[in-house]
């Protein structure tokens, strides 16, 4: 065991990846049964592992996501809410529209338009004075200096390697803040205290990740606004409402955080031992985990430590049942999300031109749709012209319905990914003539840049995240029962549970 992990044995690093082959991704094989490939992991997936390799089980197999949580009360929904108000407060300084001393006027029009409420918006206040207080000289001098500060950036590699060994592992995910005026790449939290002299926990890895997947892809896959920069020389920051503080990038030990963490995922994607050597390694590599010494930061010690309840006493058998169900949910997630984040990324890094274009002209029309921005027409709205090549296809695609898709703008490799909305009420939206009116939030700076529309919720195609719901439900059953013992005989969950799984009988009542 390295002196680096004093509670996890280090995973045997993998010796190559496991990739989709030509047949996988241009769809020419039936999908069934495991899938011969890895998973694409997202950076939070990557964090999540290194935190605990139990976060990975609970993941693929139960549905659930986002281990790494912020204060219990506040986590995800107002860090993330922080974070939106900050972007659209610094684009909007950026651009000679508001000055700096018209935050809170802002703050209270977004919470109106959000519909948070006064909890929440007191909460983001509270954060807003922090940040605001130490920010306010920097605000100043952004004033009216353009687009130069971009946020949401959404990355994707397949060439993501460490130091020490040549090993290619795909990731992607989402970079909080590029900030070219000031040379930055920014991960904004609103974890930590004011008296913290350290990042809060694992966001300096973080940073360091985002860091290393945006400078493994080639130069010429970047917008033109961010090609001439040299994302090696930039700051990597983690922001809180309190402080900053800069990371270093020469950093070994995360080098082997990283390796260990996809080993895991690789390893617990294919194998049930990997699933008992993921239990018998809880917790992060010198912080143990264990029943009342929980990871304090783990938001899902609770899937880890519950109550035992006595019935129903068929329990062990009923979960032995469900085990199939998780694995049958999963692949079939890999199969079409996994998948096509391969095939979106290979369509633009792959090594192989001819393979390239094939899947360029296989995914144009069915799930991506170029289209080009006519004019701004006020309120966020904006009349857009489809691709010719594509415009029918995507016409059968909405028919009578107004749905959302991600756009990005730029490449899928490092572009800003929006959410965008199509209006087919509007007078103007033709679909026959490629003609929609959309909605999207956050255009600005994206001017000149390659759009195309990513098909996301969309009739003809299984939705992918909803097997994560049915994985959720299923896993809450597997933990539910009760203590009673007058209950659990007269509870017909309990009864056929035990029917099923036992010995007992179930008989109907005759009415």
């Amino acid at each position: 065991m390295s002196s680096a992990y004093l509670t996890r044995v280090l995973r045997q690093p993998l010796r190559a990846w496991r990739w989709p082959r030509r047949e996988h991704l241009l769809e020419r094989v039936f999908r069934r049964g495991p899938p011969p490939f890895d998973p694409f992991p997202s950076i939070q997936d990557v964090i999540d592992a290194v935190l605990c390799p139990v976060t990975v089980v609970h993941k693929m197999y139960h549905g659930l996501h986002g281990a790494l949580s912020g204060p219990r009360e506040v986590a995800e929904k107002i860090g993330s809410h922080f974070h939106r108000f900050v972007s659209i407060l610094k684009s909007d300084i950026a651009l000679g529209r508001r000055r700096p001393d018209e935050a809170f006027g802002l703050l209270k029009m977004y919470c109106s338009r959000e519909g948070l409420d006064y909890n929440s918006e007191e909460n983001l206040k509270r954060y807003l004075k922090y940040w605001l207080r130490r920010k306010k000289s920097s605000l100043d001098e952004l004033w009216g200096q353009g687009p130069g500060i971009f946020h949401e950036v959404h990355v994707s590699t397949i060439n993501a390697t460490w130091e020490e060994r040549g090993v290619r592992y795909p990731i992607h995910g989402v970079i909080d803040e590029i900030d070219t005026i000031n040379k930055r790449i920014v991960e904004r939290t609103i974890r930590g205290n004011e008296n913290d002299p350290n990042p809060p926990f694992l966001e300096d890895f973080q940073v360091w990740l985002q860091w290393k997947v945006l400078t493994s892809i080639n130069r010429d896959l970047l917008p033109d606004v961010l090609r001439n920069e040299d994302f090696q020389d930039y700051d990597l920051i983690v922001e809180t409402p309190h402080k900053d503080f800069t990371i270093e990038k020469n950093k070994p030990l995360f080098e082997k955080w990283a390796e260990d963490a996809l080993a895991w995922i690789s390893d617990i994607a294919r194998s049930s031992v990997a699933i008992g050597d993921a239990w018998q390694n809880r917790g992060h590599h010198n912080r143990p985990c264990s029943f009342r010494n929980e990871v304090e930061e783990c938001s899902l010690d609770w899937a880890c430590y519950s109550h035992r309840w006595r019935y129903p006493e068929r329990r062990s058998a009923l979960r032995a049942s469900l085990r199939p169900i998780y694995r049958a949910l999963y692949y079939e997630q890999v199969w079409v999300h996994d998948l096509l984040l391969y095939q979106l990324t290979k369509m633009e890094q792959d090594a192989d031109p001819n393979l390239r274009g094939e899947l360029r002209r296989f995914l144009i029309g069915r799930k991506i749709y170029p289209l080009e921005t006519v004019e701004n027409i006020g309120s966020n709205k904006y009349r857009v012209k489809i691709d010719e090549r594509v415009k029918v296809s995507l016409a059968e695609e909405v028919q009578d319905e107004s749905l959302g898709f991600e756009v990005i703008f730029g490449s899928f490799s490092v572009g800003l990914r929006r959410r965008a909305y199509l209006l087919l009420d509007e007078r103007e939206t033709e679909p026959e003539d490629g003609r929609y009116v959309v909605y999207i939030e956050g255009m600005d700076g994206t001017e000149g840049m390659n759009a195309f529309l990513l098909k996301g919720l969309l009739l003809k195609e299984d939705p992918w995240f909803l097997k994560q719901v049915v994985q959720r439900a299923v896993f809450s059953l597997e933990r539910w029962g009760v203590d009673r013992e007058e209950r659990a005989k007269n509870h017909v969950l309990i009864k056929l549970i035990d029917t099923l799984f036992g010995p007992g009988t179930l008989r109907a009542k005759r009415r």
